[in-house]
């Protein structure tokens, strides 16, 4: 498997914006992973995550 040094590939679809922010789905394509978000800061979060766990790095959630 090829090393990506921290990097990821995601698919965002925003379905609405709402409270001056995103909803929607973001697809992790190396694992093939789809979750949904509510917020832009939780769409970063999730990808933030996910990235972690690609490095072994442990993520604290709040």
């Amino acid at each position: 498997m090829k090393e990506n040094n921290g990097k990821g590939t995601f698919v965002v679809r925003v379905q609405y914006t709402q409270n001056n922010s995103w909803q929607g789905s973001i697809t992790w394509t190396e694992k093939n992973l789809t979750e949904n978000f509510r917020s832009a800061l939780e769409m970063m979060q999730l990808m933030d995550n996910a990235l972690g766990e690609r490095t072994g790095v442990q993520q604290v959630s709040p």
